[in-house]
């Protein structure tokens, strides 16, 4: 070999050691880099008219198995989406009380409040002139509505938090795709230029892998060496260029705040929305129902379905327990009766009417002593307005009750003249008003115009105990009117204790249901929980696995990279060697030829 090929030799060796020794030094740096793939030097062999000449490095590259990605990509996706679903329904079920075995509040849920009160009545019921007692229910039912509310604004903040949420995640979306687009024009042109595309493909590996988080997706290899990413509803996402979502978060959210009724955005493809305005309509393709995957399919679902749907449960829970309370509390009065009494029925102005039985309206002095009574018997009246204006007009009540009836709420209000006065109903049993049907026995008048309502409110955002309740427990219906004909003269005893008023209100309430859907509700968040957080823990496991199989397989095993670098120092060191010879001999050959 000649003296000149030996030289070349040996420089196109140390060239090659030098990108080995670069890359192995490389792969160490990055051990801890999470998707980061060891790189390794392809070389091939030179040779000139049959004699070798050396080695030349004609690439680096990372070998790593596509399906494996992929299947990262879709467990990514999973774990995103089911681990997304359980930290929202913890945060729930710790709004609600106590859900899981290991909160160790187990007597603070909605089922346990109730059957509190349930307990609190049955306790009154044995002296119902107990004031401390009367007190205790209407603060056990206070606690109760006041965590209805909070369990219903709970729900509402979530779906709120929930909203916000995917804002964000359309963003990262949208980042992610520039990111792997950016990358994807990288790819190729270091192909067209014949240099390593091996870290450029890591970087756009790990913007799929974090894509995958937010949206599940589905992505394709071309033969210039860039990716199509499409959704996994088959809705292109980036097929040489980006398709942009939008959305446009809502702000604050209610319960009448929804998707469907178009109050709340959709995520739009291909798209631009103003977000301080309202949502751009026909523009784009609305792709919020076929987003499967990642965390932005269960902040969707969350927002659309699951939370509304045990909002409606709530609001079931709260309108049942007030119809069922407020009907039995109707039936009776309390030991100071008030001077007014205000319907919260509305719409009952021009309503007809269908009603049996006997109405007694009586004035007190407050504390159960007749001062004006007059009865009315129901069946002579087929409208609402006829038995206003009738008790307005009533001879024996004397001008001292003011009868009205509101002609925008359609509310009707009855009050003693005299403010020192009290006014108390009892009697009547109504089976139809307005376009509301009562099934069974019917109830009574003041139930059907909710003049004596303990519980208020449209749902369980706002239910609430009476304002004069709460802050005169005495007010409590514990006692009942008098039919006796000597009870409705004046200075009679018309307001009399009853053993079983607040025994009813109990009964009432345990056979209604109430308890039992309280229980449900309960349940069924614990249900639900239970099963995010086993399915979160088992998509965990499973992109566990996958990215550990990654790193045994693709990551850098440091103890044998140095081992290789310490290899590559002594080959470096030789072919330096071989340099260092072939030079002296040159300068040996130039020396004789002097």
């Amino acid at each position: 070999m000649s003296l000149n090929a030996a030289l070349s030799v040996a420089s196109g060796s140390l060239q090659a050691i030098q990108t080995q020794l670069a890359v192995a030094s490389s792969n160490v740096s990055n051990a801890d880099v999470e998707g980061y793939s060891r790189k390794t030097v392809t070389k091939t062999s030179l040779a000139t008219a049959g004699a070798g000449t050396g080695v030349a490095v004609t690439s680096i590259t990372s070998s790593v198995d596509p399906w494996l990605l992929k299947s990262i990509y879709s467990a990514t996706a999973a774990s995103s989406a089911s681990t997304t679903l359980s930290d929202y329904l913890q945060e729930l079920g710790d709004s609600l009380g106590a859900l899981s075995s290991d909160s160790g509040v187990s007597g603070n849920n909605l089922s346990a409040q109730l059957t509190s009160l349930t307990s609190a009545l049955t306790e009154l019921a044995s002296t119902p002139t107990n004031e401390t007692l009367k007190s205790s229910v209407v603060s056990q039912a206070d606690q109760l509505a006041t965590s209805l509310r909070n369990s219903s604004a709970a729900i509402q903040r979530l779906r709120e938090e929930a909203d916000s949420a995917i804002d964000l995640g359309v963003e990262t979306v949208n980042s992610d795709l520039e990111a792997i687009q950016t990358l994807n024009q990288s790819i190729l042109r270091a192909t067209v230029s014949g240099g390593s595309t091996a870290d450029l493909e890591d970087q756009r590996a790990d913007k799929i892998a974090d894509l995958s988080s937010q949206i599940g997706v589905t992505t394709f290899s071309k033969n210039d060496g860039t990716v199509a990413v499409y959704t996994n509803s088959g809705l292109a996402l980036l097929d040489g260029t980006v398709e942009t979502l939008s959305f446009a978060s809502t702000g604050a959210v209610s319960a009448d705040t929804t998707y469907s009724g178009g109050t709340l955005s959709g995520v739009i493809l291909g798209a631009i929305q103003e977000k301080d305005g309202d949502p751009v309509a026909d523009t784009g393709t609305d792709i919020t129902s076929k987003i499967t995957g990642g965390a932005l399919s269960s902040l969707i679902k969350l927002r659309d379905t699951t939370l509304p749907s045990l909002q409606d449960k709530l609001d079931s829970l709260a309108l049942s327990l007030q119809s069922t309370f407020n009907t039995a509390h109707n039936a009776g009065t309390g030991s100071t009766q008030p001077n007014s009494l205000n319907g919260t029925v509305s719409g009952l102005s021009g309503a007809n009417m269908t009603a049996t039985g006997t109405l007694t309206v009586a004035v007190t002095d407050g504390a159960g002593t007749t001062v004006a009574a007059s009865t009315f018997d129901l069946s002579a009246y087929h409208t609402v307005d006829e038995l206003v204006t009738a008790i307005a007009g009533d001879t024996a009540l004397g001008g001292s009750v003011s009868a009205n009836l509101d002609a925008t709420t359609g509310e009707v209000t009855l009050s003693a003249a005299n403010t020192s006065h009290g006014l108390a109903l009892s009697g009547g049993v109504v089976t139809q008003v307005g376009s509301t049907s009562y099934s069974g026995d019917g109830v009574s008048l003041s139930a059907a115009f909710g003049l004596n309502d303990f519980l208020i409110g449209t749902g369980a955002d706002d239910i609430a105990v009476r304002s004069d309740l709460l802050a005169s427990p005495s007010l409590l219906a514990t006692k009942t009117l008098s039919s006796s004909s000597s009870a409705l003269a004046a200075g009679g005893t018309i307001v009399v204790e009853s053993d079983s008023q607040i025994q009813g209100i109990a009964d009432a309430l345990d056979a209604s249901g109430v308890a039992l859907k309280a229980a449900n509700l309960v349940s069924q968040v614990s249900t639900d929980l239970t099963a995010a957080k086993a399915t979160a823990s088992s998509d965990e496991t499973a992109l566990t696995t996958l990215t550990s199989s990654f790193s045994s397989k693709y990551g850098v095993n440091v103890d044998e990279e140095t081992a290789t670098i310490q290899s590559l120092a002594q080959s470096y060191a030789a072919s330096a060697q071989v340099v260092s010879t072939v030079k002296s001999m040159f300068e040996s050959l130039l020396e004789a030829v002097r």
